[in-house]
């Protein structure tokens, strides 16, 4: 009985999940510590902001706004960039758990004796492989960066 060639199961998925975890904690933390900075800042700018008028306290206020919502798009996109670390993890994980799935029936099917090799070529039984299901790739899209005015 011919054994079926199964390219690609022999070595482990070439992933660190410990860095993986790590950089999605950090992205994560880093988005907490940029949204911390908002309050902070407008505070401070609004203390700035009482005795001033005029076109350049509009100025100010208005590139307040600017920083205020840049720091939330950025803190938004480093809590996409942790999902997606989390999301390309869970799919090594599962590639990972396939390979080893794949390599525990190729054992079985060495360590199969020759009569249950004769007997499966006999009664026409194709030891076939497990086939996995199809895996969807994540698709990761960002909204358009919004271009605020700059003065």
């Amino acid at each position: 009985m011919a054994m079926v060639d199964l390219r690609g199961i022999s070595e482990d998925v070439p992933f660190d999940w410990g860095a993986a975890g790590r950089l999605a904690a950090q992205l994560r933390a880093s988005a907490e510590e940029c949204e911390g900075q908002i309050s902070r800042r407008t505070a401070v700018a609004n203390l700035a902001a009482e005795e001033w008028r005029g076109l350049y306290a509009r100025q100010f206020a208005g590139r307040m706004r600017i920083c205020t919502g840049d720091a939330q798009r950025l803190a938004a996109a480093m809590r996409q960039a942790a999902n997606q670390v989390d999301e390309l993890s869970r799919l090594a994980r599962e590639e990972q758990e396939r390979r080893e799935k794949a390599r525990a029936w190729q054992r079985q099917q060495q360590d199969e004796g020759v009569l249950e090799q004769i007997g499966d070529f006999i009664f026409g039984e194709d030891d076939l492989p497990p086939v996995p299901d199809p895996v969807t790739p994540p698709v990761y899209t960002s909204p358009a960066p919004v271009t605020a005015g700059r003065e």
